[in-house]
């Protein structure tokens, strides 16, 4: 298995992505980022970060037929996000073992610099052939350590790991 992308760290902890900017189009009804765009922004997030930090996105795939697939996510709406607005995701490792990860994803106001919303998600390597689950190569391995090292310090949301439910 070969390796053209991402770098061997050290990592920033939390890795912060390239600003984007809310566009009109996000708007919804009640005159904010609708729920789906928060969903985009994240992915699309996520998919920079894969390809450009760990080497683990599009260009692995296409050359090692593995591919990351999002098996859960929890999703928090702190702020509201309004047309134009300037902000950026940030990626922090929470865990991983030798075929998933544990991120968490924030999106932070660039004005505000106030977390706008949060994406804790599980991720599992897949092999694209197959479709079933595998180990991550060695090289990924020693990234995703070098990260946990470099993240173990990170302060994570007080909604990482919360479940929903009504408190009454």
């Amino acid at each position: 298995m070969k390796f053209t992308t991402g770098y061997d760290g050290p990592y920033d902890a939390p890795v912060k992505l390239p600003k984007k900017r809310v566009l009109k189009s996000w708007i919804d009804y009640n005159g904010h980022m609708n729920v789906a765009f928060y969903t985009m922004a994240f992915d699309k997030s996520l998919d920079i970060f894969l390809e450009k930090t760990l080497g683990l996105g599009e260009t692995h795939a296409r050359e090692n037929d593995q591919g990351p697939f999002v098996v859960q996510a929890n999703f928090h709406y702190l702020n509201e996000m309004k047309i134009y607005d300037v902000f950026f995701v940030q990626v922090t490792l929470i865990d991983f073992d030798i075929k998933k990860m544990h991120l968490c994803l924030e999106i932070i106001s660039e004005k505000q610099k106030t977390i706008m919303a949060i994406s804790e998600q599980l991720m599992l390597n897949v092999n694209l052939q197959k479709r079933k689950t595998e180990a991550y190569p060695d090289w990924a391995i020693k990234r995703l350590t070098l990260m946990k090292e470099n993240h173990k310090n990170y302060k994570l949301p007080i909604n990482i790991g919360r479940k929903i439910l009504i408190k009454n």
